[in-house]
C-alpha cells in the first residue's frame, strides 16, 4: 500500500481484518537499540494523537543501558515517541500484532536532536532542496546459529555451533536449510526484500533489500532485523548481526547503495553516457564527499569496539579509502552498468551500524561533495588492498581520535549526534579497557 494512503481509518481496518491485539511503536536509540512500547489497540489509538512518553536516558546510553557521566545532570527529562502512520504494517512474525515506527520528539512537538530517524530526514529534505530524489538501499548479513536464544541469553557465548563446517556462498541447497527461518522472513517483507542468499560464512546469511527513499529503507531494515530475530527465536536457533562473531568466520557487513535522480525528470543524475566511465561530475562530487570524512565518519558506520574486528585487509570489507568501478576492494564502488541502476556503494559499515545514522551519513556527506564541489581522485584499478591508500581506523580509539578531529563531519551530521556519538564511544572504550578477557586467560594465566 502507499504509505500516502494509510491513514487512521485505513489502519482500522487492518486492525479488524488482521485480529490485531498488540502494536508495537519503536524507534532506534542513537546506539542502534530498537526501543519502544508494546501498546493495546484501545491505548494505540490514544497514543496516536498523544504520543508516547520514554525516559530521555534511552537516547544518551550504550547498547547495554549503562547510565553514562553527566545523565543525572540533565534531570532526565521526558522523550516522547510521535508515531509515523505511513510506517503501519501487520507485523506477521509476532502472533496478532502490527508495528509503527516512531520518532523521537520534545515535550514541545520538535524533532530531539538525538534523534536518528531525524538526521535522516533533514539530509533528505536538503536533497530534496537541492533539486535531487534520493534513493537508498541496504544489504545486511547476519549468522543464523542453531543454538536456541535463551541459552545465549544465559551466558553461552563462547563455543556456539555452526550450522555447517563449510562456506557455500550462494550455494541454493545450503539456502534450502535454513529456508523454515529465511522463507517466512521473505513472507513478512515481500515488496521490500528483493533476494536472500548465504554468504562467506558457515550460516552467514546475506538480505538484499530493494532501493526506496532513504527513510522507508532504514525503517524496513530495523524491522527486518527485529523480525529475523524473533522467527529464529521461535524455531530454536539465533540471529546475529555482530560484526565479527569469531576471528576465524567472515564479517558480517552493512553495505549502503546511494543514488540521486532528478526531482523533476526522475532522470538519474549519477549516469552520464558521454563520459568515459559513464558517470557524471555530480556523481565524481558526491564520492569525493564521501572520501574527504571516510576517516572522521567512521563512527556512523562502525560504532562499536567489535565493529573493527571485521576491519581486515582481503576480507572484502570496506577497508581503503578510494573508489573503483565494480571494484569491491575499494571501500566505495561505482556501478554504472544503466542509467537506472547507476549507484554508489558505500562498503565501509558493518551488520551493526545504525541504519538511520549511516545512510545520513552517507547521503550528507556526498550532498556536501555536491555543494563544495569537491573533486576525488582517478578511479583505482585491481586489489586496493595491496595498494598504498589511506585506510579506516584500525581501532574505535583511532575512529574516536578521528571524530574528535574532524569538522567536516559536523557539517554533515548534527553536531549533537557526533558528540553522543563521542561521549558512548569513550565509555565502551573504558568497558573494554578494564575487562580481563578470556583470550588473556588463555595465554598468560599459565606462561607467565
Amino acid at each position: 500500500m502507499d504509505p500516502t494512503e494509510m491513514d487512521i481509518q485505513t489502519i482500522e481496518k487492518l486492525i479488524a481484518d488482521n485480529g490485531t491485539r498488540t502494536v508495537i511503536v519503536a524507534g532506534t536509540d542513537p546506539a542502534g537499540v530498537l526501543r519502544g512500547k508494546r501498546l493495546t489497540v484501545p491505548y494505540f489509538r490514544k497514543a496516536v494523537e498523544s504520543g508516547v512518553s520514554f525516559s530521555s536516558y534511552i537516547l544518551g546510553t550504550t547498547t547495554m543501558d549503562e547510565v553514562l557521566p553527566g545523565l543525572f545532570d540533565t534531570g532526565i527529562p521526558d522523550v516522547h515517541g510521535r508515531i509515523d502512520l505511513s510506517t503501519f504494517r501487520i507485523a506477521p512474525w509476532e502472533d496478532a500484532a502490527a508495528i509503527a515506527i516512531i520518532d523521537w520528539v520534545t515535550p514541545e512537538g520538535d524533532p530531539h536532536p538525538l534523534c536518528p530517524r531525524a538526521a535522516l530526514k533533514a539530509q533528505t529534505a536538503m536533497a530534496a532542496e537541492m533539486g535531487f530524489r534520493a534513493y537508498a538501499s541496504l544489504e545486511l548479513e547476519f549468522y543464523l546459529l542453531p543454538v536456541p536464544i535463551a541459552e545465549v541469553r544465559l551466558g553461552r557465548w563462547a563455543d556456539l555451533p555452526l550450522p555447517s563446517k563449510d562456506i557455500h556462498c550462494y550455494s541454493i541447497l545450503e539456502g534450502h536449510f535454513s529456508e523454515p527461518i529465511i522463507g517466512r522472513l521473505r513472507d513478512c517483507f515481500p515488496e521490500e526484500i528483493e533476494a536472500c542468499l548465504p554468504e562467506w560464512g558457515q550460516g552467514q546469511f546475506e538480505v538484499n533489500l530493494y532501493r526506496s527513499d532513504p527513510l522507508k529503507m532504514a525503517d524496513t531494515a530495523v524491522m527486518m532485523k527485529l523480525a529475523v530475530k524473533q522467527i529464529a527465536s521461535e524455531a530454536g536457533a539465533t540471529a546475529t548481526f555482530i560484526a565479527k562473531l569469531r576471528e576465524d568466520l567472515s564479517g558480517s557487513s552493512g553495505h549502503i547503495h546511494l543514488s540521486l535522480r532528478d526531482a523533476e525528470t526522475d532522470a538519474s543524475v549519477f549516469h552520464d553516457p558521454e563520459k568515459p566511465l559513464r558517470l557524471s561530475e555530480t556523481f565524481e562530487q558526491f564520492v569525493a564527499g564521501n572520501m574527504v570524512v571516510f576517516r572522521e565518519a567512521a563512527l556512523f558506520y562502525a560504532p562499536n569496539v567489535n565493529s573493527y574486528k571485521r576491519m581486515q585487509s582481503g576480507s572484502f570489507a570496506g577497508t581503503t579509502c578510494c573508489w573503483g568501478v565494480d571494484n569491491r576492494t575499494a571501500g566505495f564502488r561505482a556501478i554504472n552498468e544503466s542509467p537506472g541502476k547507476a549507484r554508489l556503494e558505500i562498503r565501509v559499515g558493518g551488520a551493526d551500524l545504525n541504519p538511520y545514522l549511516a545512510i545520513a551519513t552517507g547521503l550528507g556527506a556526498g550532498l556536501r561533495g555536491i555543494r563544495e564541489r569537491l573533486v576525488p581522485p582517478p578511479a583505482s584499478n585491481g586489489n586496493n588492498y595491496e595498494q598504498e591508500v589511506e585506510c579506516i581506523p584500525g581501532s574505535l580509539a583511532e575512529a574516536v581520535s578521528a571524530t574528535e578531529a574532524g569538522e567536516a563531519i559536523r557539517e554533515v551530521m548534527p553536531p549533537e549526534l557526533v558528540e553522543n556519538a563521542l561521549r558512548i564511544a569513550r565509555f565502551e572504550l573504558e568497558v573494554f579497557r578494564a575487562t580481563v578477557t578470556d583470550l588473556e586467560r588463555r595465554r598468560y594465566m599459565e606462561t607467565v
